[in-house]
């Protein structure tokens, strides 16, 4: 019966769902770009210059499949891993930082094209990314990267890049695409876009609508998001280009299952919390009401207008921008919590002057520069029944400030041979008023990175770094366990050494290979408490130490045999290996231990064939297993899993494309999500979301 609907869901969403994204005419500047069909050659994997990890994914990662939040569009992205505890909240995992942190904030910082996503209180909402108008991402791992967009944070920073009016695939396109899974649970997205390059002015704007019914009980999402940019080009040397984004995402949150609930039943949400019956016939004492009955979920709002400028004043190269933001979140949650009503304004500003100097008859790239940022939200708690304002609990104002001042430089002491030098201070303020009281901390923390890169040929470079980087406790963090006072948590510092091989070797084998070290003190680590049943509880512990390979590996397969006929057969290979451990855990007792939620191996790979830019057809694989734990104690394990998709396309002509895509195809039970606990045998916690079954969504586009 489930095969049958789930066939009938399939083949409706194939002819009734149709799909376009496009363009009758290339548009200046983008007339080499890459079809949406993807024509292999392999594409270039490595971020160069840089001395750390560092990669840039193309948005061919993920347009010809059904990517509806961030996690899809990383992939092939080595050293990334994706914790799914919330449907379209995924958070970015890089080197196991804050994997089981449900307070919307991780140790990754989240820009959209240069100006931060993160707030200036250390959360981030990825709901407000739309992969739809994503033309790249770039990923810098750990703080080794640009000293400029980390150095304070301990996981790096990813950046997600939107296309212009002059590097946009289309002029006009509109795509519409749905699905279901094996459950008939259905949903889908429709898109359009516009983008126009005349001139020196550009611009570029799309606009998303998305519904999902969700797997699970109380876990449907509703989406609208707009992305617009204006870029102009005064002369040569002084550009200027807006954006302004806007998006209102509604989404019912199920919660977290228990290890016997999510085997048995995954597809509930999270039930009511009762005490008893103490003895048979014994009362029943309700504690908190479940998903379903307390309604819990999320409303966001957001506003956001930001401006990169680039000009060229008495010799020297400015790189200047700012960023406004409005947040309104309305939340309903579990008893404990109540309903969040949090809404505020933040701005900040950013500038870098670039000069060449001469140094010991070496030139060097010298930038210099800083950056400000301040925001206030007001964060109320009401009591929640049914899903309905009650009482009011508390009311509060965080308030944080966010400076930072850098020096980089780059330089080439000998042919080949590229030396990056750069320092970051950090300096973060955090108020909380409540009545007439104020809770304060500053936080201040200096980060600095030194790394060489050696070109053994012109397209093969090895890496090597070290880095010193540094990251405060967040809002959400300090006030986790009293929302009108602060823990006393403190600031996190990290000390990383990594090298690397990166490169392409004759056109048919691709690679990005990186091994790691860091010894972290003051680790943030989320423990919980029976009490709280997964709420959080936050402390720093002594050090722990995070060490792992991340590799990347694209081969072209028999190009010359295939390539004779027009196509190119490739296989994808992204391998992560995880080795984080406690050393001294003081005050928990599991030293040398490992840090539970993240999988000791992962493997993502997808072999892929592509006809002549006429058809395609690909199967994709994604392994975890290995020391996989659900407690720092590391006495429950999680389960392994292999999970298996699918995508293929078929071009009609210049205009039309029709697609597929399958996600979990055999239809595996497994754990997307995980919130570690400190014992989870003894606490027997709700931590535990399941991913999503199988689902097939297909679809069309249209270039006109």
């Amino acid at each position: 019966m489930r095969v049958s609907k789930f066939l009938t869901a399939s083949v409706f969403a194939l002819g009734a769902f149709l799909t376009a994204e496009a363009a009758a005419a290339d548009i200046e500047a983008a007339a080499t770009a890459p079809g949406l069909l993807r024509d292999r050659p392999l594409e270039e994997i490595t971020h160069w210059n840089t001395a750390a990890a560092a990669d840039s994914r193309s948005a061919d990662d993920f347009v010809d499949n059904y990517a509806n939040d961030v996690g899809d569009s990383l992939f092939f992205a080595p050293g990334v891993s994706i914790n799914r505890l919330k449907n379209s909240e995924p958070s970015i995992v890089l080197r196991g930082y804050a994997v089981g942190n449900r307070l919307e904030s991780s140790s990754v910082k989240v820009l959209r094209d240069g100006a931060p996503l993160t707030d200036v209180h250390g959360d981030t909402n990825m709901a407000e990314i739309d992969l739809l108008a994503v033309d790249r991402v770039d990923v810098f791992r750990g703080g080794g990267g640009n000293v400029r967009i980390t150095g304070d944070n301990l996981g790096g920073a990813v950046d997600f890049v939107s296309p212009t009016g002059r590097t946009a695939r289309s002029r006009r396109s509109l795509r519409v695409d749905a699905g279901s899974s094996i459950y008939a649970t259905p949903g889908g997205q429709a898109h359009v876009d516009l983008a126009h390059a005349s001139g020196d002015l550009d611009y570029f704007a799309s606009f998303t609508g998305r519904y999902e019914t969700g797997f699970r009980d109380n876990s449907q999402r509703a989406d609208a998001v707009f992305n617009a940019n204006l870029g102009y080009e005064f002369s040569p040397a002084f550009t200027t280009r807006f954006f302004v984004e806007a998006l209102r995402s509604d989404i019912e949150l199920a919660g977290g299952l228990t290890p016997a609930d999510a085997l048995a039943s995954p597809s509930s949400a999270a039930p009511p919390i009762v005490l008893g019956p103490l003895f048979p016939g014994g009362p029943v004492i309700g504690l908190a009401g479940g998903a379903e009955g307390d309604e819990w979920g999320r409303a966001l709002i957001t506003g956001r207008i930001s401006n990169q400028t680039v000009f060229r004043l008495l010799g020297l190269d400015f790189d200047t921008g700012f960023h406004f933001t409005h947040r309104r979140i309305d939340s309903p949650q579990i008893d404990f919590v109540g309903i969040l009503d949090q809404s505020g304004n933040e701005w900040g500003a950013n500038l870098a002057a670039t000069t060449p100097i001469s140094l010991f008859n070496i030139d060097v790239d010298l930038t210099i520069g800083g950056s400000y940022a301040t925001g206030s939200r007001n964060s109320d708690r009401f009591e929640n029944i049914d899903g309905a304002r009650g009482v009011v609990l508390t009311q509060t104002t965080q308030k944080s400030t966010n400076i930072t001042g850098f020096v980089d430089a780059v330089l080439e002491p000998f042919k080949n041979l590229i030396v990056n030098i750069g320092g970051k201070f950090v300096r973060t303020a955090r108020d909380l008023d409540v009545a007439t009281n104020v809770d304060e901390a500053t936080f201040t923390g200096v980060s600095a990175r030194g790394g060489v890169t050696y070109k053994l040929t012109q397209r093969v470079q090895i890496f090597a770094n070290a880095a010193r980087t540094y990251e405060p406790p967040s809002m959400s963090e300090l006030v986790s366990d009293d929302p009108e006072a602060f823990n006393g948590l403190d600031e996190q510092d990290a000390f990383t050494i990594e090298a690397g091989l990166r490169g392409e070797l004759n056109n048919w084998i691709g690679l990005d290979i990186t091994v790691f070290n860091t010894d972290v003190e003051g680790e943030i680590i989320n423990i919980e408490e029976p009490e709280t049943n997964g709420l959080g509880t936050f402390v720093n512990t002594e050090s722990t130490t995070h060490k792992g390979i991340e590799a990347g590996i694209d081969i072209n397969l028999l190009p010359s045999r295939f390539a004779a006929n027009g196509g190119s057969l490739t296989l994808r290979n992204v391998y992560n290996y995880n080795d984080f451990r406690f050393n001294n855990a003081n005050p928990l007792s599991v030293d040398g231990n490992r840090l539970a939620g993240v999988p000791q191996h992962v493997y993502r790979g997808e072999l892929r064939y592509d006809a002549d830019g006429r058809w395609f057809a690909g199967v994709n694989v994604e392994l975890a297993g290995g020391a996989f734990f659900a407690d720092h104690e590391n006495t429950v394990s999680v389960q392994s899993h292999a999970l298996v998709g699918f995508s293929a396309g078929w071009r009609m002509n210049d205009n039309l494309e029709f697609f597929a895509s399958g996600e979990n195809i055999l239809d595996e039970n497994y754990a997307a999500g995980i919130t570690p606990v400190l014992s989870q045998a003894a606490q027997n916690g709700r931590i535990y979301t399941p991913g999503d079954r199988a689902t097939v969504y297909g679809g069309m586009r249209v270039r006109f």
